[in-house]
């Protein structure tokens, strides 16, 4: 049985699981699952939207677990515009619990960890240290490569600024380039994830927006100092350079 809508209401040890349960257990309709330390009856498999459960009937969860009360309830709407006017109506109607929209759940768990902000601002920053390294060493041996090149174009009338000008260009491509396989990489992993695991990943353009924007800042950054040393090469010796 396949469905994205479930609700159990009989037999009381009978369950649903979803497809990764069903996997890893290697279950099928009519099989027994322990759950409780008492045997349950495999009674339908579905698709979950989000991460892998198990369900069993709200009366027999409560008896186990000697409560008589829940402690949570997931709402979904079938107009999903409505979410704003759907929570005030349940806070009005339930002051004393408090009401999470889905979409404030990644905020929620970031507040909820005092060091996931710090963690994550430290990984950024290092990231954008090793870009301009590694862009750094890349365009240090390209302009030792092209110092016979360099001093041609100097010879010949080249202002220091086209010459620096060309290493930056040069820079911000490569970079622009790793972003742009970063992104598809990003973009083939979500699709992965989604297709084979119930998890769902957010992928927002506004992130690739980011990432493009501190890839071209590490890029330019990491060759300001290639491009400042070529622009002040003298043209006698970078002809004479062996």
């Amino acid at each position: 049985m396949l469905c994205r809508s479930v609700s159990i209401s009989a037999g009381m040890f009978e369950t649903i699981i979803d497809r990764i349960q069903q996997k890893q257990r290697k279950l099928k309709i009519g099989d027994s699952l322990a759950i409780f330390d008492r045997p349950f009856r495999v009674v339908g498999i579905y698709e979950p939207e989000s991460l892998a459960r198990i369900k069993v009937p709200l009366a027999t969860m409560q008896e186990f677990l000697n409560r008589k009360l829940c402690s949570m309830l997931l709402v979904k709407l079938a107009d999903p515009s409505r979410q704003e006017e759907v929570a005030t109506q349940i806070k009005e109607r339930f002051p004393d619990h408090s009401v999470t929209l889905t979409r404030d759940l990644p905020i929620l768990i970031g507040r909820g960890i005092p060091a996931l902000q710090t963690f994550l601002s430290v990984v950024i920053a290092l990231s954008i240290m090793v870009s301009s390294l590694v862009i750094l060493l890349t365009m240090y041996t390209t302009v030792a490569e092209r110092t016979r090149q360099i001093g041609v174009l100097k010879s010949l009338g080249a202002s220091k600024a086209l010459i620096a000008g060309d290493i930056e260009k040069e820079a911000l491509l490569i970079s622009a380039l790793g972003v742009l396989a970063g992104s598809l990489l990003a973009v083939a992993g979500k699709f992965l994830i989604t297709r084979l695991t119930p998890i769902s990943v957010e992928l927002e353009p506004l992130w690739l927006f980011y990432a493009l924007a501190l890839g071209l800042l590490a890029g330019g950054l990491g060759a300001l100092y290639p491009a400042l040393r070529a622009a002040n090469l003298d043209p006698v010796k970078a002809l004479a350079y062996e």
